[in-house]
């Protein structure tokens, strides 16, 4: 374990040295385009502006502007140029095999000719094409009674990527209710809780272009119960990056404001059970060994 904590480490920091060097790249480039009159903003600049299971469903009954979703998931992403230095560097960068990773949308890197960077460079035999859900991409020994994939008895919550966010399938058991057809507050206060943690932990390592992403815990959360969530039922879950807040006070920590909804899925619409708005703080470099 020792050894894979110093080696785990390690390579985290490896990947901070590459992205100084990075971030350094782009701003020297940035001052060269900034020499001609007219000229367009450099990528330092661009990357200034970022303040930062299984199945899919349809949209919510509200209208969706996945255009404007789109838009508002690229500004919590660092430039394509720091993640494709992660890729030079060894690093499996987009092992969910998302098309939604900011590796694949601001850097162009599809999961294909990562895997086959892999192999030829390490050896490395490439995963499965299919799309993993975060926790099983990132942390697949974790026993978290959530969302672990280990945690045989737990809830088993499977996130997926959505543009400025996260989206999660599931059915609850009827063991979890309070009262008959009535699923307990406190499950599904859990679901908000792993849903929003993983959604503030995706953010801040694509806000950083991070091979893996920070362990992050919940500060606050206010959760609202619409109406009574029913047991074996489909459920959606949706989350949202608010706002990322990072600090320059020295031994403070950033912050990642996350919206959630979790609906009852009934065929093409689907009708709001609860809503939660919580504020998850970054607490360390890897979110679990």
């Amino acid at each position: 374990m020792l050894r894979t904590l110093i080696a785990a480490g390690l390579r985290q920091r490896a990947a901070e040295a590459g992205l100084a060097a990075c971030r350094a790249a782009a701003v020297g480039s940035a001052a060269c385009a900034a020499g001609s009159a007219g000229s367009p903003p450099g990528p330092a600049a661009a990357a200034s502006e970022c303040s930062s299971s299984g199945s899919r469903s349809s949209p919510p009954s509200q209208p969706w502007d996945w255009r404007r979703m789109a838009h508002s998931s690229s500004r919590w992403c660092s430039s394509g140029a720091q993640w494709e230095v992660l890729r030079q560097q060894g690093f499996q960068v987009n092992p969910c095999n998302s098309k939604l990773h900011p590796s694949v949308t601001e850097a162009g890197i599809e999961p294909d000719s990562e895997e086959e960077l892999s192999v030829q460079e390490a050896g490395i035999e490439p995963d499965s094409e299919e799309e993993l859900s975060v926790q099983e991409a990132y942390t697949p020994e974790s026993t978290c009674w959530g969302c672990g994939p280990a945690a045989a008895d737990g809830l088993m919550l499977r996130s997926y990527r959505i543009p400025g966010g996260l989206e999660a399938s599931i059915e609850l058991h009827p063991k979890y209710c309070a009262f008959p057809g009535i699923i307990n507050g406190g499950v599904v206060s859990a679901l908000f809780d792993c849903h929003g943690n993983w959604t503030a932990a995706i953010a801040l390592m694509d806000k950083a272009a991070l091979p893996k992403p920070p362990l992050t815990l919940t500060y606050e959360m206010l959760t609202t119960f619409k109406e009574t969530t029913p047991p074996a039922e489909p459920l959606i879950l949706r989350s949202q990056i608010v706002r990322i807040k990072e600090s320059d006070t020295p031994g403070s920590k950033a912050t990642v404001q996350v919206d959630m909804s979790l609906y009852h899925s009934l065929g093409g619409h689907e009708k709001l059970l609860a809503s939660a708005t919580g504020i998850f703080k970054k607490l360390g470099a890897l979110r679990a060994l």
